[in-house]
């Protein structure tokens, strides 16, 4: 394959089917943009790990659903990771990549070994879907 050829597979929401399993989904690779999101704060692995998981959602759902505006997922809890925010934002105009941006709000004193998951504690998930104008 030539570079002008090849697919840009950094940054990417990719649908394929399985035709003799009756399988249908998407595939994700978000390179560029969590490198974006993470550069700008100083996360510790487990943080890092967590935003990294909730943005990869966060492009898949919003991908999936072809939104007009946007998609916010939010966790709260009541751990050491007291809260993660993802936003997606759907493109403008056909052709045009979607925006994501993601932030976490944590303890650092609170955290420990455990694995990224376990930093979360009780807490809620809530998915926000704003279409916006019509």
């Amino acid at each position: 394959m030539t570079d002008g050829t090849q697919i840009a597979w950094d940054d990417s929401v990719l649908p394929f089917q399985l035709d003799n399993a009756d399988m249908r989904g998407r595939v994700a690779r978000l390179d560029g943009v969590l490198e974006g999101i993470l550069r700008q704060h100083d996360y510790p692995a487990q943080v890092e790990a967590l935003v990294a998981e909730m943005a990869l959602l966060t492009a898949l759902i919003g991908q999936t659903i072809k939104l007009r505006w946007k998609l916010s997922l939010q966790v709260q809890s009541k751990g050491p990771v007291r809260m993660i925010a993802t936003d997606y934002y759907g493109p403008e105009k056909e052709g045009e990549a979607a925006r994501i941006r993601a932030y976490a709000s944590y303890d650092a004193d609170r955290l420990t070994d455990a694995t990224p998951f376990e930093q979360i504690g009780d807490g809620y998930f809530a998915i926000m879907i704003d279409q916006g104008r019509e």
